[in-house]
């Protein structure tokens, strides 16, 4: 068995059509979730581009390896993902963004690869159409006068068609449709002028945020992106929904090279991403919140022979991926990993998964357990939040403070509590 494992930044988990969200156009990636596991209860560990990254390939919380910023490095001493793969066989291949130990768009020191074998990608370049260089395994840089995803794409096939004759693992990390939103404009046209039905929780924002590799002009009204659809939502939502379309075409043409080359019923295939985007979703934008649109994350797994067109509401986050790719390829599993595999889930399969899952950042902890999540805050560990999704999947009515509630609390906090005891001292 192989594995092609594809995802994507800053994509909020219902930004799919089989989500549930009629407005944007996913076809192949419905079409994948038809042909698989459509997961909608997915989670990021610590919703941010580095963290993420590093929960993937450590199998560790951020609390664990003291990773919870953007540009941090995988502690030495870390098996990673790529290393275990490597020692089962497996011709390992990065593809894209990697954003994990630096910035900006040079090259990427071997040592800050993550033991992946073969690598063409740069840190964090949020420039999407202009000075598109991605660097390989030698350090030299290749440039291109396209759309960075559709190289991403490219790339991709290429790397893919090399792969085919051995035992593969293939890593693709698009930054789509992570702001800023600049689709290509056969996309782009696609959604001109459509109304992009809101969240019930969403209020009005300005959606513009600077970037800084490379730096946005200032002040904002000379910048080309704060003109497209600064104190401009509607706008914002259709060119990050064109963006994610332009996306699903890539994963369309990377799924139909793998059916050219024969490999499609011997590889596992994963869409997901490393953190949502709030698109004013509670009068919020972008990261680094505990809310669903911007912890929870899309997930769609194919296993060949595995669940057709299976829905789970099952509990599963980013810590997990490492155990269940090991178990998709039959490798001995790494000891010490606080994540557990849902391969067999994937597989159709009984299997269940009603939490705990944990997600963090400095300055607040969550836990998911069944349709409850309790969020808590400061070194005390102090409830602000608790919400019953099945009830109030929008969280819109806080139960925290509902005396009826207390039990739930003090029992979700003593799961916090009790697992950032283990993840400090693990």
């Amino acid at each position: 068995m192989n594995l092609l494992f594809i995802f994507t930044d800053q994509m909020h988990r219902y930004a799919l059509r089989c989500m549930g969200t009629p407005d944007i156009h996913t076809p192949n990636l419905d079409a994948l979730a038809q042909r698989g596991m459509l997961f909608e209860r997915a989670y990021s560990n610590c919703p941010v581009c580095t963290p993420f990254r590093i929960n993937l390939f450590t199998g560790l919380y951020s609390s664990q390896t003291g990773t919870m910023k953007n540009a941090a490095r995988i502690p030495a001493g870390c098996v990673t993902l790529a290393d275990a793969l490597n020692s089962g066989g497996y011709e390992t291949c990065y593809v894209g963004k990697w954003h994990i130990g630096g910035a900006g768009n040079g090259p990427i020191p071997k040592e800050l690869r993550g033991g992946f074998s073969d690598f063409i990608g740069y840190q964090c370049y949020n420039g999407f159409i202009h000075n598109v260089c991605f660097y390989d395994r030698d350090d030299r840089e290749h440039c291109f006068d396209r759309h960075r995803t559709d190289v991403t794409t490219d790339l991709a096939i290429e790397k893919l068609r090399g792969l085919a004759p051995h035992p593969f693992a293939l890593f693709v990390s698009y930054q789509a449709p992570h702001y800023p939103v600049q689709p290509s404009p056969e996309f782009e046209r696609m959604y001109a002028g459509v109304t992009i039905q809101r969240r019930p929780n969403s209020q009005e924002i300005d959606p513009y945020t600077r970037t800084w590799s490379p730096p946005s002009p200032w002040p904002p009204d000379s910048c080309p992106d704060f003109q497209r659809y600064g104190n401009n939502l509607n706008e914002y939502l259709r060119l990050y929904y064109a963006l994610v379309t332009q996306i699903d075409a890539g994963v369309g043409r990377i799924l139909a090279e793998l059916e050219r080359l024969g490999r499609a019923e011997d590889t596992v295939v994963v869409f997901t991403s490393d953190h949502g985007d709030m698109q004013g979703s509670h009068g919020l934008k972008n990261k680094s919140l505990p809310y669903e649109e911007s912890s929870g994350i899309p997930l769609i797994v194919r296993v060949p022979g595995g669940a057709d067109g299976g829905r789970t509401g099952a509990l599963v986050s980013g810590i997990d991926f490492f155990p269940t790719c090991l178990e998709w390829l039959g490798l001995p599993q790494v000891p010490g990993l606080p994540g557990r595999s849902f391969a067999p889930l994937s597989r159709g399969e009984t299997q269940e998964l009603n939490g705990p899952v944990f997600s963090e950042m400095p300055n607040w902890k969550m836990v998911c357990e069944g349709d409850l999540k309790l969020v808590v805050e400061g070194e005390q560990f102090t409830p602000k939040m608790l919400y019953d999704l099945a009830a109030d999947p929008y969280e819109m009515e806080n139960l925290v403070d509902r005396r009826e509630y207390a039990a739930e609390v003090a029992a979700l906090r003593e799961r916090i509590v009790d697992w950032q005891a283990q993840s400090v001292t693990g």
